[in-house]
């Protein structure tokens, strides 16, 4: 008489430890997750910092070519202009068009008309061709570079520092005899880019390695990405953008591609009519100083100073801590949020003859 075999258990998982395993699956995720995000964002921030060396160089080679640095602004010219009237043109071009051929984009330098505005007409085949150098990989790309009022935009991470003194939203005036009339009466700044002038290595006196020369700028960490307000073509002050649908920031006036070292780093924008820096009559028009426009002047730029919160006149980065920050030595440095306010502001001049030591930021 044959006996049945003896039955076999089949091996498997409890559905306790299948909970352990889950569990213990779900706690390594944990664990790799900010370890993958931390190596993405390296990984970014590495190409925005390549991205600032070639713009270093660029800006080298154009010195090196032309005797000085690129202009930063050029608003108006007394001869030749358009309007028959001496300074009566505003065509705001700016460093980053004029270092294009150095970019490997001569071709797009050359169908720049810098007769013309930037946004005539003439200039549409040239500035809706990105210039991806520009573009810092943590800010976001627009998907249109065009908006009202505008022919064509380039989408900027990057601007030149202006240095303290306001001079994008003011100027003297085209008078024969206000100052700075042969430059149409457009103010003096402390940063290596100025306003209808050139400067050179020379008028460094604060040396290459203690100033910095161009700084990140990107959208705010909360802003949309349909946001087109970060053109890098146009050096002006425009109004911001509406960031929700129906709405405006009221008193909202933005620089675009030269920025100020008076605000912190990585200040928040300001809202809803902002510090007493941002009026009706303008930005900085309740701490002007005797007949200077603007902030340099005012005795608590370091201290109380509303303007020092004005988020939308500082630079900016999408970067956690800080921003990267190309030096005038050709060096990238990340500068900390925390970085001491009057440190910052003395990396910001070029001829104020601070001593800033590299262990200061």
């Amino acid at each position: 008489m044959t006996r049945p075999c003896p039955s076999r258990s089949r091996g498997g998982f409890t559905l306790i430890e299948l909970l352990v395993v889950i569990a213990i699956i779900g706690v390594l995720i944990a664990l790799l997750l900010p370890a993958v995000q931390q190596a993405r964002e390296a990984a970014r921030r590495i190409q925005c910092t390549n991205n600032m060396k070639q713009i270093g160089l660029a800006i080298y080679n154009y010195e090196s070519s032309q005797g000085c640095f690129p202009m930063g602004r050029f608003t108006r010219s007394r001869f030749n202009d358009p309007s028959g009237t001496p300074c009566g043109t505003t065509y705001l071009h700016t460093w980053a068009s004029y270092i294009l051929p150095f970019m490997e984009s001569s071709a797009q330098y050359a169908a720049v008309n810098y007769s013309r505005v930037y946004n005539s007409v003439s200039q549409f085949t040239a500035f809706r061709m990105r210039v991806n150098s520009y573009m810092c990989p943590d800010d976001s790309l627009n998907t249109d570079l065009t908006q009202s009022g505008f022919i064509a935009t380039w989408q900027g991470s990057y601007a030149g520092v202006a240095g303290l003194t306001e001079f994008v939203y003011y100027w003297w005036g085209s008078g024969a005899t206000a100052p700075n009339a042969d430059r149409c009466g457009h103010i003096d700044g402390e940063g290596i880019f100025g306003g209808n002038i050139a400067y050179t290595i020379a008028d460094v006196t604060d040396g290459t390695t203690g100033t910095l020369l161009v700084g990140e700028w990107s959208r705010f960490k909360d802003e949309p990405n349909n946001s087109t307000f970060n053109f890098i073509n146009a050096a002006g002050a425009f109004g911001g953008p509406d960031w929700v649908a129906g709405t405006t920031w009221p008193g909202d006036i933005r620089p675009t591609a030269l920025l100020y070292v008076v605000p912190r780093l990585n200040s928040a924008p300001v809202r809803n009519g902002g510090p007493a820096c941002l009026t009706s009559s303008g930005p900085f028009a309740s701490v002007q100083y005797g007949n200077q426009p603007g902030w340099v002047n005012n005795p608590n730029i370091g201290g109380g100073n509303p303007c020092q919160y004005l988020g939308q006149f500082g630079f900016r980065s999408k970067h956690p801590g800080g921003a990267n920050f190309l030096v005038a030595d050709g060096s990238v440095k990340f500068i900390k949020d925390t970085i001491n306010l009057k440190t910052y502001q003395s990396l910001g001049t070029r001829n104020w003859n601070e001593v800033v030591s590299s262990d200061a930021y």
